[in-house]
C-alpha cells in the first residue's frame, strides 16, 4: 500500500515507550536509510539521548528477525501496513510491548497493490 512513517508522531512515541518501559536504547529496522537515519537523529535529539543510543539495521531481512526476537523488549510498528514490520513485532523479545501507531489519515488514496491478495 505504500503507506509512509509520519516521522513527528514516531519520534515521540517512541521516547514515551522508552520512557515507559525504562529502556535507553533504540534499534531501527526499515528499508529507507536516509529516512531511518533522520530519524535516529531525531529520537537523540528531542529525547535527549546520548548519540550512541540509536542503532540501525543493516543486516538482512532474516537477520531482523532474529535480532528483533532475541534483543527488542518493546517493539514500535510505524506503518501498519508493513507486514514485515509485524513479523518483526510478531518475534519481538517483550511480547508485552508491543505498540503501533494508529493511522488516521483518509484512506481513499491508499490503494491496494497486487501483493496485499496472495
Amino acid at each position: 500500500m505504500n503507506v509512509a512513517t509520519d516521522m513527528n508522531s514516531t519520534v515521540e512515541a517512541a521516547n514515551d515507550i522508552a520512557r515507559l518501559k525504562g529502556l535507553s536504547r533504540f534499534l531501527i529496522f526499515g528499508d529507507d536509510k536516509n529516512f531511518m537515519n533522520e530519524m535516529s537523529l531525531s529520537i537523540v535529539n528531542r529525547g535527549n539521548w546520548s548519540e550512541d543510543a540509536v542503532l540501525i539495521s543493516k543486516f538482512d531481512e532474516y537477520m531482523d528477525l532474529y535480532v528483533s526476537s532475541q534483543l527488542c523488549r518493546s517493539f514500535l510498528i510505524s506503518a501498519v501496513t508493513s507486514t514485515f514490520g509485524w513479523w518483526l513485532a510478531f518475534f519481538a523479545y517483550g511480547q508485552n510491548a508491543i505498540y503501533y501507531m494508529p493511522d488516521e489519515r483518509i484512506q481513499v488514496d491508499k490503494v491496494p497493490d497486487g501483493e496485499l491478495f496472495l
